[in-house]
């Protein structure tokens, strides 16, 4: 049994590896829909304490060398997802232990991961990885790497390429950035944008949120 399984009865097991945030070089994207036969009801009383559970289990995800990224709300934008999570890490298991770890809290228990991702950045650029979360992201399967300039009217978009290593339904994700929603739109859709073609289907486009906002995006 590997050190990320769940022995039978026994708490979970904390993963074998654990490099540091500043050597992240994967990330994992996970998606999660509300489930209408067991939909998330709380009593407001229990908010704090649900929240609570949710920001320990983070915590201790970066005792282990991964990080959040960031919670994003995409609810109304796609039809199947409700939640998207970011997370970050040096090593692949430590990760997916990371996403169970989070999926067995009380607040995610309930839902349905209706789709995740995970690739190794191939974006080499020193400064996005001091950047502080945008308020927009927009996570899609791509076609190749971006390897071209942002124009000029989009300068402020942050993007990231991730290669999947046919782990996923495309070769390449493109992660971009922006505290303007609007501009993440131009950039998949302007026809005068070559970045436009990168896409390949499957979009998520979602608000930065903090963790107790997770509770009202989620009722």
């Amino acid at each position: 049994m590997s050190a990320h399984e769940i022995p039978p009865q026994t708490p979970a097991s904390t993963p074998a590896h654990g490099g540091s945030p500043a050597e992240a070089s994967f990330s994992l994207f996970g998606a999660f829909r509300i489930s209408s036969s067991h939909p998330v009801v709380l009593d407001g009383r229990d908010v704090p304490v649900i929240v609570q559970e949710l920001e320990d289990v983070a915590g201790s995800l970066a005792d282990e060398g991964v990080t959040v990224r960031g919670w994003y709300d995409v609810s109304g934008i796609r039809s199947d997802a409700d939640l998207l999570v970011w997370l970050h890490g040096a090593e692949i298991e430590d990760l997916q232990w990371a996403l169970r770890q989070l999926r067995r809290s009380a607040l995610l228990r309930p839902l349905i991961r209706s789709w995740s991702a995970l690739g190794i950045e191939q974006t080499e650029d020193p400064a996005l990885a001091e950047r502080q979360p945008e308020s927009w992201i927009m996570c899609a399967t791509a076609a190749y790497p971006h390897e071209m300039l942002v124009p000029r009217e989009l300068a402020d978009i942050a993007l990231r390429s991730y290669a999947t290593a046919g782990q996923a339904d495309a070769r390449w994700l493109l992660v971009a950035e922006s505290d303007d929603p609007a501009a993440l739109i131009r950039l998949a859709h302007d026809p005068q944008d070559e970045s436009a073609a990168l896409t390949t289907g499957t979009v998520f486009t979602g608000r930065f949120i903090e963790p107790a906002e997770i509770v009202e995006v989620l009722q």
